[in-house]
């Protein structure tokens, strides 16, 4: 089980009811589609930024190849 980055709620990450996305090369498991639909207008809001390391900035087209 994994962690909705949204609601925080748990997903089963073999049949996530939101389905998936990739960014920063992580993939991101939703529990439903407007909690992914909510992630991709500001993703950075839900992914926190690591210590020490600088992730790219936020560009719409990484949620072209959406698995």
């Amino acid at each position: 089980m994994v962690i909705d980055p949204v609601c925080k709620k748990e997903v089963d990450e073999k049949a996530a009811p939101g389905g998936k996305a990739r960014f920063w090369g992580k993939v991101i498991y939703f529990c439903d589609k407007k909690c992914r639909a909510t992630f991709q207008r500001d993703p950075q809001k839900y992914v926190p930024e690591k210590d020490g390391e600088k992730e790219p900035g936020y560009d719409p087209r990484m949620f072209l190849g959406d698995m």
